[in-house]
């Protein structure tokens, strides 16, 4: 009997030991979302939301929250939060493109540029 009483007590601490907590403090980054712009890029100046303006590169990206830019073949994406962007384009100083974008979380939304 004694040993049923040991088995139990043991079996109920393993069990509170290893609820306690565990969980806690587990968080899921946001997902972002992304802006690309094709097209004739070259020489072009974007705006986004009227941050700072920034020349669209080809081969790389802006992480929004530590501003580096990243390295990555193929076309060029700007890092943006989930939700309303208005995006201005300009090339020699006249605005060709001026739109508003909805994006959804992880969602990417080309810019073209003429």
């Amino acid at each position: 009997m004694t040993k049923w009483i040991v088995l139990a007590v043991a079996v109920i601490a393993m069990l509170v030991a290893s609820g306690c907590g565990y969980q806690e403090g587990i968080r899921q980054p946001d997902r972002q979302s992304y802006i690309w712009f094709s097209g004739e890029t070259k020489d072009a100046v974007a705006i986004i939301d009227d941050n700072e303006p920034f020349k669209v590169e080809q081969t790389s990206y802006v992480d929004s929250e530590t501003g580096e830019r990243v390295s990555k073949k193929g076309r060029t994406l700007y890092q943006v939060k989930p939700g309303k962007h208005d995006i201005v384009v300009k090339k020699d100083g006249q605005v060709v493109v001026h739109r508003s974008l909805m994006i959804g979380a992880g969602a990417t939304k080309e810019v073209r540029v003429p």
